[in-house]
């Protein structure tokens, strides 16, 4: 069991925008970890909380980024058939593309967060009433307490800080990332991330987490721990392996897309991730269909 976690958790190395071979370096056997608490999650019928969406403010047509949650409605989708509840938290800038991802799959209540002051958000998702708490591609802040892009720029003013949330007192929580400057990033040695990640010493999220998965693409880190949980609760291993259908992948990136979803590297709508186009990454979900076999 334990050969197969480690080869789901280096399969989603694999290179999206990035390199990502340092950041998963750093928090070898967290994904490990992050799928057995969310197996209990669903053993005890837990609620679960999911916090994604990016707004690319700099597209074209300003937008939800496809990156986050296409892979949120998957990993809701996989918790809800183990036993679980869970509830998918975003703000208002993101909650169309998200609404949009979980209705393909019909799994996970959207609670929808607006800009606030951190006492605030915290204390609505303190009143979701969770037991775990999940970041999948949601920035966090720096050192400075600033939210940054990839490139850079400064959007704190724009984003709900979500974060705030983390610090909430009995939760279990986890995250999901790809680029150093998501919620959980906080688990990789600052130094890391400025010596792999462009802007690293800018961008890097000092937010930790119980576990993080860093992969290519959040949505991977996504797929990598339903593969897990086929793994851990074999039960249920039928019904989770079919979430790892290109298939399913596509309808949910296209449900997004259709709801302006845009690509977060290209900034254009299509069914792509980080410029990464679904046909590019079929082997890898393959992959993971095959290592999550009993």
């Amino acid at each position: 069991m334990r050969d197969r976690l480690v080869a789901i958790e280096q399969a989603v190395l694999r290179p999206g925008a990035r390199d990502v071979t340092a950041l998963g370096a750093a928090v070898r056997g967290q994904l490990g970890r992050l799928a057995a608490d969310l197996a209990t999650a669903g053993a005890a019928g837990s609620r679960v909380g999911l916090v994604t969406g990016v707004h690319i403010a700099w597209a074209p047509a300003p937008a939800a980024e496809t990156d986050g949650p296409v892979g949120t409605a998957v990993l809701a989708a996989a918790l809800a058939r183990i036993g679980a509840d869970p509830v998918v938290v975003t703000d208002d800038p993101c909650a169309d593309v998200t609404r949009a991802c979980l209705d393909v799959l019909g799994a996970g209540r959207l609670a929808v967060v607006p800009l606030g002051a951190d006492d605030a958000v915290a204390a609505r998702v303190g009143a979701l009433d969770l037991s775990h708490l999940v970041a999948v591609e949601r920035l966090g802040p720096n050192a400075e307490g600033r939210v940054m892009t990839m490139r850079a720029v400064d959007i704190t003013a724009s984003t709900a800080p979500l974060h705030a949330a983390f610090a909430l007192p009995g939760l279990v929580t986890g995250a999901v990332g790809d680029g150093g400057n998501e919620i959980g990033m906080g688990n990789v040695p600052a130094a890391v991330v400025a010596a792999e990640v462009a802007h690293g010493e800018r961008i890097a999220c000092r937010v930790p987490v119980g576990a993080l998965v860093a992969a290519g693409t959040s949505n991977w880190g996504c797929s990598a721990l339903v593969a897990a949980l086929a793994v851990l609760v074999p039960g249920h291993g039928a019904a989770l392996r079919a979430l790892l259908d290109p298939a399913v992948d596509a309808a949910v990136l296209d449900a997004a897309t259709a709801a302006g979803a845009v690509d977060g590297v290209t900034g254009a709508p299509g069914a792509s991730v980080d410029g990464v186009p679904v046909p590019a990454y079929a082997d890898l979900l393959a992959e993971l269909r095959d290592l999550a076999r009993a």
